[in-house]
């Protein structure tokens, strides 16, 4: 009896899973449709940004695997190492 209701919850619990992946993969839009959607005006701002979002984002993985690489734990090393930008950084004063 036991196994039937694990056996059922199992099941239950996939189902809604697989439900949730279905209504993902057809409901939300690709970037590419996002992108063919949006007024031209939106779409060129959207790509001279690009590159500035991206390279923002690779200076911030850079500082996250230099912090990781500290004996510290990660939200210390991480303070260390935004004080000593600050410190470092003239537009930040």
């Amino acid at each position: 009896m036991a196994s039937r209701v694990w056996f059922r919850a199992l099941l239950t619990v996939g189902g809604i899973m697989g439900a949730a992946l279905v209504m993902r993969y057809t409901i939300v839009p690709s970037e590419e449709q996002m992108l063919s959607r949006i007024s031209p005006e939106l779409r060129a701002e959207y790509e001279r940004n690009k590159g500035k979002r991206r390279d923002a984002h690779e200076e911030i993985m850079k500082r996250i695997m230099e912090d990781s690489k500290s004996d510290k734990p990660i939200w210390l090393a991480a303070a260390a190492s935004e004080r000593s930008k600050d410190n470092d950084d003239p537009k930040a004063k």
